[in-house]
């Protein structure tokens, strides 16, 4: 019995010591795969770059696209049906107001006004003899009434054709730029028939449309400034001159008209132009455009958790665009650190390996180095 009893007692041991060592072995088998997998993670989780949310005085503009439109700009036609007898200007020139651009046959109302200016002679001429007449009393007054009107009548007949002969002859509506011409002589023109354009150019009309919300912001008066890719880097000082009084039903955008001067004849009617429009300043978060990611209309940016060296996609709403940054009107808070660089690689909870001691003096500036330090204490 004694004996049974010491062999039962040394199984005990015997197992009691194989659970222990099994326990063991599991520990440092489990922490060094723990260990292992941490590792691996480290290794393949996205290098990516950091970027503190600071606020700054951003300078509100708004930007708008527009078209360039001459000051005064007429399809020059003619005011009769007739054939061109001559031309006087070239394609391309400067003409003033009331320059004779073209002349269309009028042989015929100048020998009806050498004939209507005969007339008026030899009516005024009875008028005249009448007069005398009248004033001795020889003559009745129904008669020299007559004399009076046949006067008016003669000079009604010259009035017509010297405004029919005026219609033969076509000029420059005013100061300006003539387009190409489309005619020759001895062309049959007509009222509908284009002769050619002039366009005054002295100054030129840009209209563009704004966002409604910008509308109470808008005032006749302000300055805008006008690029063009025809003059990279060139700033063309305008300044606004009207407001639509109505907002577009389907695109919620107002009608504002610019004018540029235009001395130098630099700018051109139909123009594609940038207009930037200044609101004055206001304080802002602004980050950069690269950090910014779409899924359909929607942007998000990744904001880094120290505790768990993770990121958190977190959607933003943006506003004005700024030399490569852009603001974020709401969805972050001054102080965030967001992913600045390798965003691409990214999906929400990504483990992420920080890229540079810039991390550091990030995170110290963010007030998160504490915290991880402390997490990572923690850890061990």
């Amino acid at each position: 019995m004694k004996w049974k009893k010491l062999f039962l007692g040394f199984g005990e041991i015997l197992v009691g010591g194989a659970i222990l060592a099994g326990a063991i072995v599991f520990y440092y088998q489990t922490g060094g795969e723990r260990k292992i997998t941490a590792r691996r993670q480290s290794e393949t989780a996205p290098i990516v770059k950091l970027g503190i949310i600071k606020g700054q005085i951003l300078q509100s503009r708004v930007e708008g696209i527009g078209t360039g439109l001459a000051k005064e700009s007429v399809d020059v036609t003619a005011n009769a049906t007739e054939l061109v007898v001559g031309l006087h200007f070239e394609d391309g020139q400067t003409v003033e107001k009331g320059k004779l651009l073209v002349q269309l046959r009028d042989d015929q109302y100048q020998a009806e006004l050498r004939q209507m200016k005969l007339n008026l002679e030899e009516q005024e001429r009875e008028l005249k003899r009448l007069s005398t007449l009248y004033n001795a009393n020889i003559i009745s007054q129904k008669d020299y009434d007559t004399a009076q009107t046949a006067v008016a009548r003669a000079k009604t007949r010259i009035d017509i054709v010297e405004y029919q002969i005026k219609n033969r002859k076509i000029l420059a509506p005013f100061s300006g730029k003539l387009g190409m011409r489309k005619i020759s002589i001895g062309d049959l023109v007509s009222p509908t028939t284009i002769i050619t354009t002039v366009d005054d150019i002295s100054e030129i009309k840009v209209d563009f449309r704004v966002s409604e919300k910008y509308y109470p912001l808008i005032k006749v008066g302000q300055k805008v400034g006008v690029t063009s890719v025809a003059y990279p880097g060139k700033i063309f000082d305008g300044v606004i001159r009207a407001i639509s009084p109505r907002i577009d039903t389907i695109t919620r955008t107002v009608e504002v008209r610019a004018t540029v001067p235009n001395q130098e004849s630099k700018l051109m009617p139909g123009m594609l132009f940038i207009v930037e429009l200044e609101l004055g300043t206001r304080y802002a978060l602004m980050i950069p455009e690269k950090a910014i990611m779409s899924l359909g209309e929607i942007q998000y940016v990744f904001v880094y958790q120290p505790e768990t060296k993770t990121v958190a996609r977190r959607e933003v709403n943006l506003g004005q665009r700024d030399r490569g940054s852009v603001e974020v009107s709401s969805g972050l808070l001054e102080g965030d650190v967001i992913v600045t660089d390798g965003v691409l690689k990214l999906v929400d909870g990504s483990a992420v390996t920080v890229s540079g001691t810039a991390a550091e003096i990030i995170l110290t500036e963010s007030g998160q180095s504490t915290s991880q330090n402390s997490a990572e204490g923690s850890s061990k």
